[in-house]
């Protein structure tokens, strides 16, 4: 093994020795790192996407049309699929290994000197921010991982900031307050942000008072005003993702992750033979359950993290809502189940990652 993949795989394992699963509300931890590395989300004029569904798609098609316009762009998204590499990107190509290794370093001997207990999610923040600045982007792109006013990435003052839609998702953490959510998530509007959502306007009231607020229902038009705010007159070109109503064979695989982006899901789409879904257990289960076809055969699987939810705990809601369904140890022995059916693969980023993997889809391997 060469002695720069060595240094990289050492950077990885260390950040995931922090444990990515690990939540800890609150930016005095990120604000005491961003200050060691002399404030570069200051320096930068920053797109940040907040809400509940359609981030990703946001920044992913937001990132591809700024830079095919000529814009140096950075883009951080969060969770990744298969390389944690994947949420630091500029102009479409992930950030290489030699320049998140050096980053991570820098950011534990920070840590490490000034002891700080950061999280995973910060410090992946805090690189990203780092490396748009020393890049000297023109447009830093930020995903908020969960909720919006303690989340690390709030660290930074949105000149524009999207608030894509608004439902219920991680109970454990943000509950089931619908307005407490949206209080939450909308906390990442400054005075000065141009503003555009798709939240129904009854919720608009708890948005703070802004520079502009704009509605729109879809990516495609918050990604034109967005367009349109930075003077650039190209209508939008919408680009295929990873994961995102991906097709391969018999099989379309899927991220929904939550009740809204389920009901969403099914809508495009319900004549499916099966439909493999594995899910975390933070998770509102049974509402995800209730927004798939009854026709179908469930087949609910374990996956292959801590935060998983059991088969049997799946099993026991399909159960109890009277759906046909079957069992599983893992993504892999279902997908050899359904392969002669029409099948959906969904419920996590992890359900997706496993499958992109059986498959050997591009991207799956970084190695």
């Amino acid at each position: 093994m060469h002695r720069a993949e060595k240094r990289y795989l050492e950077a990885r394992e260390w950040i995931d020795s922090l444990n990515q699963n690990n939540i800890v509300p609150g930016l005095e931890r990120i604000e005491r790192i961003m200050n060691a590395l002399e404030n570069p989300e200051k320096k930068l004029d920053l797109i940040i996407v907040g809400g509940t569904n359609a981030k990703g798609s946001t920044c992913f098609n937001l990132s591809y049309n700024l830079t095919q316009n000529g814009i140096k762009t950075g883009c951080f998204s969060s969770p990744h699929i298969h390389s944690i590499r994947e949420r630091i990107r500029i102009n479409n190509d992930m950030i290489s290994k030699t320049e998140f290794t050096d980053l991570i370093n820098t950011i534990k001997e920070i840590t490490v000197r000034e002891k700080i207990k950061a999280t995973y999610f910060e410090i992946i923040t805090a690189a990203a921010y780092q490396y748009f600045h020393t890049n000297n982007v023109d447009y830093a792109i930020m995903e908020v991982g969960l909720g919006g006013e303690w989340d690390a990435v709030n660290i930074g003052d949105a000149k524009i900031a999207i608030l894509t839609t608004l439902g219920i998702d991680h109970i454990d953490y943000l509950g089931s307050d619908i307005k407490g959510i949206a209080k939450t998530k909308a906390k990442i509007v400054r005075k000065n942000s141009d503003v555009i959502t798709g939240w129904p306007e009854i919720y608009h009231k708890l948005i703070p008072k802004s520079k502009s607020l704009s509605y729109y229902k879809t990516v495609r038009e918050w990604i034109q005003h967005t367009l349109r705010i930075l003077n650039i007159n190209e209508e939008v070109v919408m680009t295929k993702i990873p994961g995102r109503y991906e097709k391969y064979a018999n099989f379309i695989i899927d991220t929904a992750h939550n009740p809204q982006a389920m009901k969403y899901l099914i809508s495009k789409n319900n004549d499916y033979g099966k439909i493999i879904i594995g899910m975390m257990k933070d998770k509102d289960i049974e509402s995800i359950v209730k927004c798939l076809p009854k026709e179908c055969e469930i087949l609910v699987t374990n996956l292959k993290t801590e935060r998983s939810a059991k088969k049997s705990d799946l099993a026991l809601v399909c159960n109890n809502l009277g759906y046909n369904y079957k069992e599983f140890d893992n993504v892999e022995l279902a997908i050899e189940y359904a392969k002669n059916d029409k099948t959906l693969i969904t419920g996590s980023f992890y359900t997706v990652s496993e499958a992109r993997k059986y498959f050997e889809l591009e991207g799956h391997s970084e190695l």
